[in-house]
């Protein structure tokens, strides 16, 4: 899996627990402390992110980071 898809593969996954704890985008946004549109770029996987906003999200979706990073090829 080269690195584009892993980034899509990581947004999917954190779309994927953010829909599953029925939150918006707004509202996930608010609670890590971005804006709707970085949110969105994550999601999409047209964003690097950072350990620290990993954890945020993590935190916020009230999930292990390791399930984010759980792709597969």
């Amino acid at each position: 899996m080269n690195f584009d898809k892993f980034k899509k593969h990581i947004g999917l996954k954190i779309k994927f627990y953010r829909n599953l704890r029925d939150l918006t985008q707004e509202v996930l946004a608010e609670k890590i402390g971005c804006s709707v549109n970085y949110l969105s770029l994550i999601e999409n996987g047209r964003k690097n992110i950072s350990l620290k906003m990993i954890y945020r999200i993590s935190a916020a979706l009230n999930i292990s980071a390791s399930k984010i990073f759980d792709v597969e090829d």
